[in-house]
């Protein structure tokens, strides 16, 4: 190995590290993609990846976060809970247009055995913004009479629902259609959500 490139430490070597993952996420796709090709390609050693990454789909998921545009989650007043919502579903097209829907359908589904469905969009979601933003969109739902519940009384389990359906969707599909959003929110949120208006 070349001494320079022996000698590349911290943000250097993983900026370089991070550079070939999401190259070679593009030319191989997930499921072809190794970490002894990521090494290879880096001009490291695979032991070197594992340290900082213990598994592919971290690796790659950090990678991805570096180049997905700035995802906005404070959704603004749309005038309805309907439209917020919308509007909450399509602040994750920036993802869903730089990923394939296979690759990132097959990271998902990597993901899950090993964290939590709520630390899932950990590299681009550190403080949990999806949440926040559906407390925000029920807080005015209320306020306009939409809903009966407040955020006080509305159960965990409803307020993680829309997370857990964008989940859904993208390991079945890999992305989010515009049908989809529409059949979730129409046939299962509003339902839902305004069942004891």
């Amino acid at each position: 190995m070349n001494k320079n490139v022996s000698r590349r430490r911290g943000a250097t070597l993983e900026n370089a590290i991070l550079d070939q993952a999401w190259l070679l996420l593009h030319q191989m796709g997930y499921g072809r993609l190794t970490m002894d090709e990521v090494a290879h390609a880096a001009k490291t050693n695979k032991n070197t990846i594992y340290r900082r990454w213990p598994q592919k789909c971290y690796l790659v998921m950090t990678a991805i976060s570096r180049h997905v545009p700035s995802i906005n989650f404070e959704i603004t007043d749309h005038g309805s809970l309907k439209e917020d919502l919308v509007a909450l579903f399509e602040s994750l097209n920036p993802i869903f247009n730089i990923i394939r829907p296979v690759d990132l359908r097959e990271l998902i589904s990597d993901m899950l055995p090993n964290i939590a469905s709520y630390d899932l969009f950990s590299g681009i979601n550190q403080e949990n913004s999806i949440h926040r933003s559906i407390e925000t969109i029920i807080t005015r739902a209320n306020q306009r009479n939409e809903v009966s519940f407040s955020i006080n009384t509305i159960s965990e389990k409803a307020l993680k629902l829309p997370y857990l359906l964008i989940i859904n969707e993208i390991i079945i599909h890999g992305t989010l259609a515009e049908t989809s959003i529409e059949d979730i929110i129409d046939n299962i949120l509003l339902p839902i959500y305004m069942a004891h208006k």
